[in-house]
């Protein structure tokens, strides 16, 4: 039936047809830009997703910023009428183009229409054939309901002129003929994946609006949190004073949140019919769903036509992939939903899930399979599904769900089963619980004894063997591990195809912790072919990230470097970017990154390793932490530092890692503490660090130890402790090959003899780290060094000592280091002549610098009162008596007529500035 327009007069509501003000602080959103004014020109822009995605606000925005025209109509319930529709459209034109449309909305109030379709006819009859582009932006179309508007819009959109663009803002998919305009390339749509921020966007919004700074890594995980959404950020900034605050209220949204679940209340309301609300508190145990699995789940034959009504209604219901035939929730909404369902005790969820890991395991998806017979609490599904995917979980790297399945089984199941018994020694391993490894292999031993032929007692010891090997191989007994693994390796592996496998990696590794560098690779790359041929993805990148880890140790970065991009070609060819072991991947290649002051891409890639592992737990964040935390120092960004340097401490202290990970990590604390000059912590850390036999240092990490207690002992002015810890690394780096090591070793003898005054000593040390630095492109570990960098290799220049290669990299060291902030106020330079001359040779130092020059040990004592040590203090450091120093402080101020130490320290923070850049 066919509403007639009766005539009457519209008293029209002004905002209704204006562009809506943009509120404070806006985040321009550019990436629309070619949406808008770049491409081809469109019938429709359907811009719809749920509540809060900023929808209005950001075409409002974009609009403006592109000064296009627009004709906006604000649509409410009421516009449901068709005779106040077509006058506000009318209206909306009549503003845009300057009264074009004006006699058709004075015949709408004057003389009526007979339909929608004759107004319209009309309205485009009035309307030029030709003009400049123009928007018809009708705003929250989700409001209206009335099927013969929605038919008007279809009749206008067939017969739009070229550069009118109607724009459709709403919740819901709009009933206009969508999917024939999509077929004809006529629509372009802006949904909530678009309209979410990213992290980029995210970070802008969010330091724009706190007084705090935020870490990357803090941003990124709210973003993934709240899937972009723009409402829940606004609240998480609001709801947040400090930065703690920030990154529990991140934490916790993985449980809920009262604010969102009244949201959630006021959007649902009493809409909902009894059967749909079901379905969603039903289905919200399922992370994706189509109809079938709506059915299965439900019980219901009328899934598909519960899910179209849900559809309909603009709720946080979204497609998995553009096949639009699978869904899921926003993860918030499915926390809101599961709330509900746990507040029901109307519905079995134990029930729930054994439907569910039933139909996930017909269609042959294990991992969902696991997760709800895992949360059904049983043991028999949780079995059905180990017995046939067991074994893919584990070469997918699997560990964390393989646990959570072995930890609802009675211990007397998997100890009468060799592969569920391999499965869970092997996660206790990777859980670092190496006691428990062994508890786990000699219960099924004794269990299995009787029943097992000598054959199978043979396959079975030689794969626990391969586990055996591998934790003593954590243990530091490379010896038995060895021993261990060779008797592995004969075996055919008849329960793990992968076990073999493992102990070929064993060897490798053990051959590499001992120094026996060319050797380590070789096996290495031995395994990794072994690991090819068995599909075993999670060891084939675990070799290739070994192989990586022996070329850095060889000083090959370069080499490291392309083995990794072996790791993430192979990753990608076999979609493998979901498995853990990508973490470890990502992680050294962060360390390269840093190593070559690729400081954003180092972020980067920690950032990724983080987010891998986020289901896996914090624990394992703490090499990634470790890594962003030596970003955040080179960039000078001290809070931030401390607050990675925070966390670190904390994990160190509450779990056992292996002291790869332990040593890099107090590298990066004991880097933090120097910078801040916290000698306290320093002096309590050398109480408690791990021991160090540097005559056993055959490994990096063995080095690394080493190296952090000498530099602690360096920090702390115990120079001729750290003399001779220094000079015994290096000498087993050079025998082993430990390329990497020896130049750091270098480094920090170069700094360490300059502290001593020995120059000749410190610049041959300095020097050979540059040629070492020729092959391993090391540019972080220098500017661990800081400012005093600058000074030792200014004087290494100024004494012609270097060229080549070595000069450039000098030079660039010095152009780095200058651009480098320290955490500290105080400018901590030892200086030489040539550095004095430099400051003095410079043309805006003051006259008084140059006419009447200060000695050395002048200069010493002027950039120590800058650093604000006291007199004493400066005594003690120059070793000389407290009256030496006030001579040459009253020598130093009658020079450079000063009269107070406040002008001292001002001067030297002038004159210093100048050589350190700053």
């Amino acid at each position: 039936m066919t509403t007639t327009l009766n005539p009457g007069q519209i008293t029209f509501i002004t905002a209704k047809n204006q562009s809506p003000v943009s509120p404070p602080a806006l985040l321009p959103r550019e990436k629309f830009n070619d949406l808008l004014h770049g491409l081809e020109p469109v019938s429709l822009l359907l811009v719809h997703a749920p509540a809060g995605y900023g929808k209005t606000t950001t075409i409002a925005e974009r609009l403006a910023s592109l000064e296009a025209r627009s004709a906006w109509f604000r649509l409410e319930t009421s516009d449901n009428a068709p005779g106040r529709f077509a006058g506000y459209l009318a209206n909306a034109l009549a503003s845009a183009t300057e009264g074009g449309c004006q006699p058709v909305l004075q015949r709408l109030q004057t003389e009526g229409y007979d339909s929608l379709e004759s107004f319209l006819t009309d309205l485009l009859a009035g309307l030029p054939q030709d003009d400049e582009p123009l928007y018809l932006v009708l705003d929250d179309y989700h409001l209206i309901t009335n099927g013969e508007i929605h038919e008007a819009l279809r009749f206008l959109l067939r017969h739009l002129p070229g550069y009118l663009t109607l724009v459709l803002i709403s919740r819901t998919m709009p009933s206009v003929g969508v999917a024939q305009l999509r077929m004809q390339g006529r629509l372009t749509e802006i949904t909530s994946r678009d309209l979410g921020f990213g992290a980029d966007e995210a970070q802008q919004y969010l330091q724009s609006r706190l007084p705090f700074e935020i870490a990357r890594e803090d941003i990124e995980r709210a973003v993934r949190r709240v899937e972009g959404w723009i409402s829940a950020l606004q609240l998480l900034s609001a709801s947040s004073a400090t930065s703690v605050e920030f990154s529990e209220f991140v934490d916790q949204l993985e449980h809920g949140n009262q604010n969102i679940f009244d949201y959630f209340d006021e959007l649902v309301g009493n809409d909902l019919s009894e059967q749909q609300r079901r379905f969603l508190m039903r289905t919200s145990i399922l992370d994706r769903f189509n109809a079938g699995m709506v059915m299965r789940v439900m019980d219901d034959t009328d899934g598909q036509a519960l899910l179209s009504s849900l559809l309909s209604m603009g709720l946080f219901i979204t497609p998995v992939d553009n096949s639009a035939l699978w869904f899921r929730y926003h993860p918030l909404f499915s926390v809101y939903l599961r709330h509900l369902l746990t507040c029901t005790t109307r519905e079995n969820q134990r029930d729930l899930n054994q439907r569910a890991a039933d139909a996930w395991l017909e269609l042959d998806h294990a991992e969902e399979a696991a997760k709800h017979a895992i949360a059904a609490e049983d043991p028999e599904r949780i079995t059905r599904v180990l017995t046939i995917h067991g074994r893919k979980f584990f070469t997918e790297g699997q560990f964390h769900l393989l646990q959570r399945c072995l930890d609802t089984l009675p211990q007397e199941i998997i100890a009468e089963d060799p592969t569920l018994t391999l499965l869970r020694a092997w996660v206790a391993q990777g859980q670092y619980k190496f006691d428990e490894v062994e508890n786990w292999l000699s219960a099924a031993e004794a269990r299995l004894q009787a029943s097992m032929n000598e054959d199978t007692q043979r396959a079975v010891h030689g794969e626990f063997s391969a586990i055996r090997a591998q934790v003593a191989m954590n243990y530091g007994d490379g010896d038995r591990a060895l021993t261990l693994a060779r008797e592995a390796i004969e075996q055919d592996a008849r329960y793990l195809p992968t076990s073999r496998v493992a102990a070929a990696s064993v060897i490798g590794e053990a051959l590499f912790v001992r120094g026996e560098l060319e050797e380590a690779l070789a096996r290495m790359q031995d395994t990794e072919h072994l690991a090819r041929a068995h599909q075993a993805h999670q060891n084939v990148i675990w070799a290739l990230c070994q192989q990586s880890e022996i070329s850095v140790a060889m000083g090959l970065l370069q080499k490291a470097y392309n083995i990794q991009e072996r790791a993430f070609q192979y990753a990608e060819e076999n979609q493998l970017n979901h498995l853990p072991i990508l973490e470890f991947l990502f992680r050294i290649r962060s360390q390269i990154m840093w190593e070559w002051h690729h400081l954003e891409s180092a972020e980067r890639c920690a950032l990724q390793g983080i987010e891998i592992l986020e289901a896996q737990g914090e624990r394992w964040y703490v090499q990634s932490y470790t890594s962003l935390a030596k970003v955040a120092q080179a960039r000078g960004r001290q809070s931030l530092c401390a607050d990675y340097i925070a966390k670190i401490q904390k994990m160190l202290a509450a779990e056992d890692y292996h002291l790869d990970w332990v040593a890099n990590a107090q590298a990066t604390m004991l880097s933090y503490w120097d910078a801040v000059r916290d000698h306290d912590s320093i002096q309590r850390w050398l109480t408690i660090a791990p021991p160090c036999e540097p005559a056993k240092a055959t490994n990096h990490f063995n080095q690394c130890n080493g190296r952090n207690q000498a530099r602690a002992l360096i920090s702390l002015g115990q120079y001729e402790l750290a003399q001779p810890l220094l000079e015994e690394l290096t000498a087993v780096a050079r025998e082993f090959g430990l390329k990497t090591d020896l130049n750091r070793n270098h480094i920090a003898l170069a700094y360490l003899y300059w502290q001593l005054d020995e120059r000749e000593r410190a610049l041959d040390h300095m020097k050979t780290a540059l040629e070492l630095a020729s092959t391993t492109g090391a540019v972080g570990s220098f500017l661990r060094l800081g400012k005093e960098l600058i000074v030792l290799l200014k004087t290494l220049i100024n004494d012609e000592a270097i060229e080549g290669m070595e000069l450039q990299r000098a030079e660039r060291l010095i152009q780095l280091a200058q651009q480098q902030r320290d955490f500290s106020r105080a400018i901590r330079i030892s200086l030489d002549e040539a550095i004095i001359q430099d400051i003095i040779d410079r043309p805006d130092v003051p006259e008084l610098i140059r006419t009447s020059p200060l000695t050395r040990r002048e200069w010493q004592i002027l950039s120590l009162i800058h650093a604000g040590l006291s007199n004493d203090q400066i005594a003690e450091h120059l070793k000389v008596a407290s009256t030496t120093v006030k001579t040459h402080i009253r020598s130093l101020y009658q020079k450079q007529n000063i009269s107070h130490r406040s002008e001292a320290i001002e001067l030297a923070k002038d004159l210093l500035s100048k050589i350190q850049g700053d």
